[in-house]
């Protein structure tokens, strides 16, 4: 059966475009050969990652995520069974950065944010988004 599962966690070091470049470089080969798809999306100091599969291969593969020491203070937002993925053409891509809104508050489909179907995840994604804009505009 297909689940998904979807967490976000604290990075505990800035990660540079290089650094993200080869983390997706490493992140897609295995999450290929696995039947994984999904997204990660980094706002400069939190991941959120979505990754949708057979659930005894995301169990396997959260396990190890959770012992990366890149980041900390992993939570588990979503984990369960799915009708269908909603990132089928996405083998894990990476969003870098606050995606910035339309009018409307949704994601711009402009903006490298994916456009979802299921109404749950698109509130998590869009209340993500929300937090890293807040936070971008707190620090500038």
């Amino acid at each position: 059966m297909l689940h998904h599962l979807i967490y976000q966690s604290t990075a505990l070091i800035v990660f540079s475009e290089g650094q993200l470049g080869q983390l997706m470089h490493h992140t897609r080969q295995r999450n290929q050969a696995a039947g994984i798809t999904g997204m990660l999306w980094y706002d400069g100091r939190r991941f959120l990652q979505v990754m949708e599969g057979p659930a005894p291969i995301l169990d396997c593969l959260f396990a190890r995520i959770r012992t990366d020491c890149r980041h900390a203070r992993l939570q588990v937002l979503a984990n369960g069974p799915i009708r269908h993925r909603q990132f089928d053409t996405w083998l894990t891509a990476i969003v870098n950065g606050p995606a910035q809104p339309s009018a409307n508050g949704c994601p711009d489909p402009g903006s490298s944010l994916p456009a979802v179907g299921d109404e749950e995840l698109r509130l998590l994604l869009n209340d993500f988004q929300r937090t890293a804009l807040s936070t971008a505009a707190h620090l500038s």
